[in-house]
């Protein structure tokens, strides 16, 4: 324990140093892949360790953020707003995000060293079990929070900047000075001194226009009025039902490659059918949601639902690198993309990061799963 808090402290003092840390090895794994013998295993070993590493330098950090007044916290995102109000609320819910966090950060890794110990047969019972956990996991937090949309990520996002919290003590000694306490509230409230001096870096400028910064900081969003839960809405009907598509989806494909094969069309077909028809389902019934529940939110949906809508569609782009799609008209076109561009400066670095990705594309199924 003396080691843990040791480490948090380390973590603390030298966030802005381990935050460029992560970001410079992170980058490293996109280029590993390709250069030796089991590189592969190797970058994807790495980026799962900076993955998991990641969430718990963010637990420093959010604990540390949440020592600070409230005027000098970070104001946070409203996919985080409304994922910490269900992880704070429900120790099985925070439980089964951890659950299926970390799986998400070491599928790619356990499928690549089960190939390479086992092979192929028990490399696709492993890859069925992960998706069925996964499929248990979000049918269980879809039953916890009353059939609402899946958001991505489960777990919550590092939104403060590592830089800004370098030095603890300084920031609770500038709230001691900038800082008055209401006698009634006991609510710490900001000193007009204090704006002045942070919106003209200690030099004198037009007081309106630090007026007018102060209270446009102050603004407050939708998004940032309504209640943590009511940033997703609950769906029924068609909603719930393009929903649970959404969800079995993965797993029926898996069953359906492991029954037919993979060059086989038919998982191919009945995978983009089930993603079309949750897409559909689940448009329409946020077009037609109305009624008091949903005032405010627009006849599509709330900021976080259209986010997650965007997300899925991009993920609709995998199909083309999946087979027989693949196979039939992506890779040759690849190969002819990588040929042209390998005598071309800057393009040829990508061409050569594409070339070293394609075995993965091709024997990996977690690459381009979409799960």
């Amino acid at each position: 324990m003396d080691f843990l808090k040791k480490y948090e402290s380390f973590i603390f003092k030298n966030a802005s140093q381990v935050s460029s840390i992560e970001s410079t090895l992170r980058s490293l794994t996109y280029i590993l892949p390709g250069r030796f013998d089991d590189a592969d295993l190797a970058s994807e070993a790495l980026f799962s360790t900076l993955n998991l590493l990641g969430i718990y330098h963010d637990t420093i950090l959010t604990r540390h953020v949440a020592s600070l007044p409230a005027t000098h916290r970070p104001t946070p995102s409203p996919l985080n707003r409304y994922t910490r109000d269900w992880q704070s609320n429900s120790l099985t819910y925070k439980r089964i995000a951890m659950v299926l966090t970390v799986i998400q950060y070491t599928e790619v890794l356990i499928e690549m060293g089960v190939q390479k110990k086992w092979g192929q047969q028990y490399k696709w019972r492993v890859i069925t079990a992960l998706e069925a956990f996964k499929v248990a996991g979000r049918l269980s937090l879809l039953h916890l929070t009353n059939q609402r949309m899946i958001m991505y990520p489960v777990h919550t996002e590092r939104d403060v900047d590592p830089s800004t919290l370098a030095d603890l003590a300084e920031a609770e000694q500038s709230v001691k000075e900038s800082h008055w306490t209401g006698s009634r509230t006991g609510t710490p409230r900001l000193q007009l001194s204090a704006v002045q001096k942070s919106t003209s870096g200690g030099k004198l400028s037009s007081k309106s226009s630090d007026v007018t910064e102060f209270l446009l900081s102050k603004v407050l969003t939708p998004d940032v009025v309504r209640k943590p839960r009511d940033l997703v809405g609950m769906m029924r009907g068609l909603g719930a039902f393009g929903e649970y598509l959404f969800v079995l989806r993965p797993l029926i494909y898996v069953l359906a490659m492991r029954k037919y094969g993979q060059k086989s069309w038919y998982p191919w077909f009945l995978s983009l059918a089930l993603e079309l028809a949750s897409r559909t389902s689940i448009n329409s019934f946020l077009a037609s949601r109305s009624g008091p529940s949903a005032a405010g939110r627009g006849s599509s949906g709330t900021a976080l639902e259209k986010d997650e809508m965007k997300r899925r569609l991009w993920l609709l782009l995998y199909y083309v690198l999946r087979s027989p799609f693949y196979d039939r008209f992506t890779k040759e076109r690849l190969h002819k993309f990588c040929e042209s561009a390998s005598k071309k400066p800057l393009i040829s670095l990508v061409a050569g990061i594409v070339r070293d990705y394609q075995p993965l594309w091709e024997s990996v199924y977690f690459y381009t799963a979409g799960s």
